[in-house]
């Protein structure tokens, strides 16, 4: 089951630092910013009632990812 919810655009810097949907977002220290981010999404998939879409780009390893987080908190990598 997808989100009828557009995806979160989730644009990570640095080890403390991310943007979700233009929004800065940081870590506190010993917490690494993917923690922060997921934790984010979880809330968002639970006060929507099902899962929230997420494209994520990090700029850390040059890397993107679409994800989609559950409720439950479970996540899976989007095709």
């Amino acid at each position: 089951m997808h989100s009828a919810h557009p995806p979160a655009e989730v644009r990570v810097f640095s080890h403390s630092a991310a943007l979700i949907d233009g929004v800065p977002v940081t870590a506190p220290p010993f917490v690494d910013i993917q923690e922060v981010v997921i934790g984010i999404l979880h809330q968002r998939a639970q006060q929507m009632g099902g899962p929230a879409q997420a494209a994520i780009s990090d700029n850390r390893y040059g890397g993107a990812i679409r994800l989609l987080i559950h409720p439950d908190g479970t996540t899976e990598a989007m095709d």
